[in-house]
């Protein structure tokens, strides 16, 4: 079985690459087919297979010989192996479908992230509607049910959107310029959505410290700048994810529900 949900993560993978790569362009993601970006050939079925055509195919097109990003082959292997830990951590039950939905749309809007710098207000806004109706599903968050479980999720999202808020005034007053993205507001308020109000503060730990190393060893390699602007989503989208496997489990004093 594990085997199973590592393979439909890499066919969902494969459609997130269609995704990221299209839902900024305001094209269609369901037609036309996928094609090369080089040439734009359409890419024939044989060669659409998640993982094993880009390694047959030496990562190049089959038609103009260009190379074609290694993203693709990442984001399908990053999708397969989230989908499979996600398996082990809840097993074939309601927790399963509702976070690999979760997980899926955290990675489209991070990979979106560091394309663009900007967060799709066309996935985040209507998830975080679900993430409160899913907060209704029994057992979503341990021992917490019904109106318990709602308000838990209500909480993340106002404290998920509200700190950020915060973080941006804050930033305008002292450093005189934008500290915060308004999509990563929204993108916080999903993850509390989803995880609750505790989950949003190992969130805010993990993205800051990992935020934190990441970039200053960017600068140090001088790959980045002090003045470069950082996409914070896909760093949120990495603390969610600690967040989300550390539920069920007492961290920094308390129980993550």
């Amino acid at each position: 079985m594990g085997l199973i949900i590592f393979l439909f993560g890499l066919i969902f993978g494969s459609f997130a690459n269609v995704v990221i790569y299209r839902l900024p362009k305001g094209k269609s993601v369901i037609s036309p087919g996928s094609a090369c970006p080089s040439c734009g050939k359409h890419i024939l079925f044989y060669d659409n297979i998640p993982l094993v055509s880009f390694i047959l195919l030496r990562g190049k097109c089959r038609f103009c010989k260009k190379k074609i990003s290694a993203r693709y082959f990442l984001v399908e292997m990053i999708s397969g192996i989230l989908f499979f830990l996600t398996y082990l951590k809840f097993g074939l039950c309601e927790k399963f479908f509702i976070y690999t939905f979760f997980i899926y749309c955290l990675m489209i809007v991070g990979f979106i992230d560091i394309d663009t710098f900007l967060i799709s207000d066309v996935i985040v806004l209507p998830m975080i509607v679900l993430g409160l109706l899913f907060s209704l599903v029994p057992g979503i968050h341990n021992n917490l049910s019904g109106i318990s479980s709602f308000l838990y999720s209500l909480f993340g999202v106002i404290l998920g959107a509200g700190f950020l808020i915060f973080l941006s005034i804050f930033g305008k007053l002292v450093f005189k310029k934008e500290a915060m993205g308004g999509g990563d507001v929204k993108l916080l308020a999903m993850i509390g959505a989803f995880l609750g109000w505790k989950s949003v503060c190992i969130t805010i730990f993990f993205a800051s410290l990992l935020g934190t190393i990441i970039s200053l060893s960017l600068i140090a390699c001088r790959k980045k700048t002090m003045e470069d602007y950082v996409p914070f989503g896909p760093y949120l989208g990495l603390g969610a994810l600690i967040s989300l496997f550390y539920k069920g489990i007492t961290f920094m004093g308390f129980f993550i529900n």
